[in-house]
């Protein structure tokens, strides 16, 4: 089995076109649509086809054997994209991929595309039968020690310079968010006049940042503004209707607030996590404030709501992201139990009994 990474696919492709399958494994998003952009730019032309198919529970794994009949009238090329949420096709999805596999019909280009990559997975019949026909593009988050480099060079994609320290600063940032890092550098390149971003640059933008965006969160949960954290919240949803980086940025807060804390009780020295963070001096006494003043079971239990939500969110778990969402923030926003559950009381009057906040 052939392995690629994001840096060297561009010139296999190049050198070799697209093969029959492929398959795009990895936890990061950015590394893996900049993947399927490239395979997707290889392949472009009049005649393409293009179908992403997301597996589910009622998934009709029969489509997979019927490509040829379903074929375009005006297409002679089909590209299908088949999405794995959990990397487990089952049962009558190993059978099809491995059918398809031996007998893949020659206008069909396959990209299998999954999560984290683990070895019973690469070990499982279907995938070592797919693996025969193409590469394993492995689109891995990027090491921590070697993100500043990285992000050194998706920089220069966008003509920007990073001074001295900086990538060092966003690797902190942005660790296990790569999405929002290219998102951040396209917006700065609009932003400075000669291309370099500094210090100094990044701590106005991303003051301006907290004015106008999903960071505006973090000042109500530090002011314990309940009421005007709901209030942003719905118009950050209005405007981008983005939950996984709202959830992002609420299990950041979660993450520092728990470390903090421990770091309170064993007495050690909070600097290097409130460089980690990209806290800014101005805002690290309300940080100590909330931490000593938040118990440990509200911590974790506000920790198992940020894994509730994930859950709603990537594998469809039935449980309402907004209602686990408003309950962390009042979880964070409010010093005890009794504010916690009256302000729930509140929220679920006039609310379906099957839509009420959840007990913890």
């Amino acid at each position: 089995m052939q392995t690629l990474y994001p840096e060297k696919l561009e010139s296999y492709l190049q050198q070799n076109g697209v093969p029959p399958i492929m398959l795009v494994f990895g936890d990061d998003l950015l590394l893996r649509n900049d993947a399927l952009s490239s395979i997707r730019k290889h392949l472009a032309s009049d005649d393409l086809e293009r179908v992403h198919w997301l597996q589910s529970k009622d998934f009709d794994w029969q489509q997979l054997s019927s490509g040829e009949q379903s074929m375009s009238l005006f297409g002679n090329l089909r590209l299908i994209e088949l999405e794995l949420p959990e990397n487990k096709p089952g049962r009558e999805g190993s059978v099809a991929l491995t059918e398809y596999a031996q007998s893949q019909a020659e206008s069909e280009v396959l990209i299998v595309i999954g999560d984290r990559l683990k070895k019973e997975t690469q070990n499982s019949r279907w995938f070592k039968a797919l693996a025969e026909h193409g590469p394993l593009v492995r689109t891995q988050s990027p090491d921590k020690s070697q993100l500043p480099a990285f992000i050194h060079q998706r920089a220069q994609r966008y003509q920007l310079t990073l001074a001295a320290g900086v990538p060092e600063k966003l690797s902190d940032w942005f660790e296990g968010n790569l999405l929002a890092l290219d998102q951040e550098l396209s917006k700065w390149q609009l932003l400075t006049n000669d291309g370099v971003i500094t210090e100094d640059f990044l701590k106005n933008s991303i003051d301006d940042v907290s004015r106008f965006s999903v960071f505006a969160l973090q000042e109500s949960i530090q002011q314990q503004d309940f009421e005007g954290a709901l209030h942003r919240l719905d118009r950050l949803l209005d405007e981008e209707n983005d939950f996984h980086r709202l959830i992002w940025i609420l299990q950041r807060e979660v993450q520092l607030l728990s470390s903090l804390q421990k770091s309170q009780q064993t007495k050690t020295d909070t600097t290097a996590l409130f460089r980690q963070f990209m806290i800014w001096p101005n805002q690290q006494p309300g940080y100590h404030s909330r931490a000593a003043q938040l118990n440990q079971q509200t911590l974790l239990d506000a920790q198992r709501l940020v894994e509730r939500i994930e859950a709603a969110l990537k594998l469809d778990s039935g449980e309402s992201p907004l209602i686990l969402t408003t309950h962390l923030l009042s979880l964070l926003c409010c010093s005890n139990a009794d504010a916690i559950s009256q302000a729930l009381s509140e929220l679920n009057h006039g609310i379906e009994p099957n839509e009420q906040f959840v007990h913890l």
